[in-house]
């Protein structure tokens, strides 16, 4: 099985330790992701294991968190950060959830302009924040103006920008947007180490662990459905592969997602044909925009040839906890929710 990038190294710091075991509940979600999108779906499935996507690699920062002054290495470089930053702005929603496990409350958020994205427990654990504007662009001056002490950003998403935000607080660059869940732990535990919160981090991963053993417990090993997580919109649905978060999550605890995909594509645009040539026996659809294209979708006869359609096993879940979410607390509530729709008498 291979993994985006090295989860261990000879001398591991506290909360790379905890990750290690954070990672051993999922230890088939696995496979780095990318963002691109395409339009082509493969018949097959995915059960744990896969190939991993090539990515930026992010090496462990070994035995550093006691030391004043720490060079985190991330996927864009190594930054050398002193002291517990206390003012630091996050441009992905995972990094508020890594922060507000080391007991760090941002002052910047890159929000979207809309709070409620942000997963409500994560919300009311942060408190006041400004708004730096839009994930795929915030604003470098509203960011300037906070004087962070530190920045973490996507690693691709945020590339182009990585020297300026560098020029304003040292920046940290991360797998977040197109990273699958093994990957958005090991940014967590980078997270950890860059605000020299390693202890807190390392119990917030062990507990992480622990309620998502609880989960697969309940899951019955020989449980073969077909497992499809989409997102519609106006004008598109795409459907997520084994690269992107929300799958992984449901592949680590045993389950079966399609469709798979032998490139690095982390969503797959799908036409009503090519849904019912997918043939999920589940399906778990986020709506992005009030209308949507399934709306259209489900007035066809096609529509209702889909076996998830059939036998009633289509629902509705909230896109900013499958989908924009990422981090732990959304990697427990994706887990929660299957379970609790799957197994319901569990």
């Amino acid at each position: 099985m291979s993994r985006p990038f090295p989860l261990r190294s000879p001398r591991r710091s506290a909360a790379t330790l905890g990750a290690a075991l954070a990672l051993a509940v999922l230890t088939a979600a696995c496979g780095g992701t990318a963002g691109s999108t395409g339009s082509a779906v493969k018949d097959d499935t995915a059960k744990g294991g896969g190939e991993a996507a090539a990515q930026p690699k992010a090496e462990a920062n070994d035995a550093i968190c006691g030391q004043n002054s720490r060079p985190i290495k991330h996927d864009l470089g190594t930054t050398t950060i002193t002291g517990k930053p206390k003012r630091v702005v996050a441009l992905e929603f995972s990094f508020v959830d890594a922060l507000v496990n080391a007991g760090v409350k941002p002052i910047g958020i890159a929000d979207d302009g809309k709070p409620d994205r942000i997963i409500k427990q994560l919300r009311d654990a942060v408190g006041d924040y400004t708004s730096v504007g839009l994930r795929q662009s915030p604003n470098l001056q509203v960011i300037k103006s906070l004087k962070p002490d530190l920045i973490l950003a996507d690693s691709q998403r945020d590339a182009a920008l990585y020297k300026q935000l560098q020029k304003i607080a040292p920046t940290v660059a991360l797998g977040s947007n197109a990273a699958d869940y093994e990957r958005v732990m090991q940014s967590e535990v980078v997270v950890g180490e860059a605000v020299g919160e390693c202890d807190k981090m390392t119990a917030a991963l062990d507990k992480h662990k622990k309620a998502m053993a609880d989960l697969k417990a309940k899951i019955p090993a020989d449980d073969k459905r077909r497992i499809v997580f989409a997102i519609t919109y106006d004008k598109g649905v795409s459907a997520q592969t084994q690269r992107a978060f929300a799958p992984t999550v449901l592949r680590g605890l045993g389950l079966t997602t399609v469709p798979s995909t032998k490139g690095q594509d982390a969503t797959l645009s799908m036409t009503l044909e090519s849904m019912v040539t997918l043939a999920p026996e589940v399906l778990f659809m986020a709506r992005n925009t009030p209308k949507t294209l399934s709306d259209q979708w489900q007035s066809s006869q096609l529509w209702k040839q889909i076996p998830s359609v059939k036998n009633n096993k289509t629902y509705v879940v909230d896109g900013n906890v499958w989908s924009k979410g990422r981090g732990t607390l959304a990697a427990e509530l994706i887990a929660r929710e299957a379970t609790e729709k799957l197994f319901p008498a569990s």
